[in-house]
């Protein structure tokens, strides 16, 4: 089963956010968890857009967090939520900072992959910043996907039956090995494990090899595939499990492979970053995320890496 026990819903009343919703409402019936539902009001401006509301008159103020908080009784009210244990949060502010400060609290979060903001900001960026500063899973919906099926007796179950998950065999996060294989097991899915050989890092992989296998493309095929076998085993009770490596560069590997091979979910490892870092780091999850039609889970590296 999946051991969450709080999982934070985080909307914006969007397209991908009414997504997000139906998968958080079926991981919260799949793992008995409290879904704890958050919204921001967005009090940034366009010009100074991480500063709060000090240059709006209260009159606006008051006008926007009536009908945002209006709108949030009327998503509470979605088919998909009935006979959960919910629980309601406004705040005020930024948004990612905000949902950020919120996932310390709580085990996942789920979240659209894109929606609309005050200050006109990128499509995608809250996404982004939560993507890479929470420091739980966090499962980015975009409002293209398949949500999950639901009715009047039974509860919803999650459309996934393929899902690749894009690893480093020289540093990944060990959470989402585990919560791989949870899924894979809880959905009856099909599990695709994939390395991705960039040609550009390709005397970085620290294989510790002997009789000079990593010093060659084909030793290294053989060394990753048998690192893939180590990371993730076939187990008698466990799901069917793929492992893949492919020479390119990650980002257009990843999403190659989950176009053709029609994936359901993408899960990939993350760094958290703070300060400057997180406007200037190139990202292979937020190019991914740019792209993909299908939900991504990024999880966190644990602090030491």
């Amino acid at each position: 089963m999946l051991e969450f026990n709080r999982i934070l819903l985080a909307t914006d009343f969007s397209a991908s956010a009414t997504a997000a919703l139906q998968y958080a409402a079926a991981l919260t019936h799949l793992s008995h968890a409290t879904l704890h539902v958050l919204h921001v009001i967005d009090t940034r401006v366009s010009v100074l857009s991480r500063w709060t509301d000090i240059l709006h008159s209260p009159e606006i103020f008051a006008a926007k967090a009536a009908e945002e908080t209006a709108a949030l009784q009327e998503l509470l009210a979605h088919p998909a939520l009935t006979g959960l244990p919910v629980a309601q949060f406004v705040r005020h502010g930024h948004p990612a900072d905000s949902i950020i400060d919120a996932a310390a609290s709580v085990d996942l979060v789920v979240m659209g992959t894109s929606g609309t903001t005050t200050s006109g900001r990128a499509t995608g960026q809250v996404a982004q910043q939560v993507a890479h500063g929470s420091p739980v899973p966090v499962l980015l919906v975009p409002a293209s996907c398949q949500a999950p099926e639901t009715s009047a007796t039974l509860p919803p179950t999650l459309p996934v039956q393929r899902i690749l998950f894009a690893l480093h065999v020289a540093q990944y996060a060990p959470q989402a090995v585990t919560l791989c294989r949870t899924l894979a097991t809880v959905c009856h899915a099909a599990l695709c494990v994939l390395q991705v050989l960039d040609p550009e890092a390709f005397h970085s992989y620290p294989l510790d090899a002997g009789a000079g296998l990593s010093h060659n493309l084909d030793g290294t095929y053989v060394l990753l595939h048998k690192r893939l076998e180590d990371l993730m085993p076939d187990t008698p009770t466990g799901p069917v499990v793929e492992r893949l490596v492919v020479l390119g560069t990650p980002a257009a590997v990843i999403l190659q492979q989950s176009h053709e091979r029609h994936v359901d979910l993408v899960v990939m490892s993350v760094h958290v970053y703070g300060g400057l870092k997180k406007l200037f780091a190139p990202s292979t999850v937020n190019a991914v995320l740019a792209q993909t039609p299908c939900p991504l889970l990024a999880v966190p590296f644990p602090p030491s890496l």
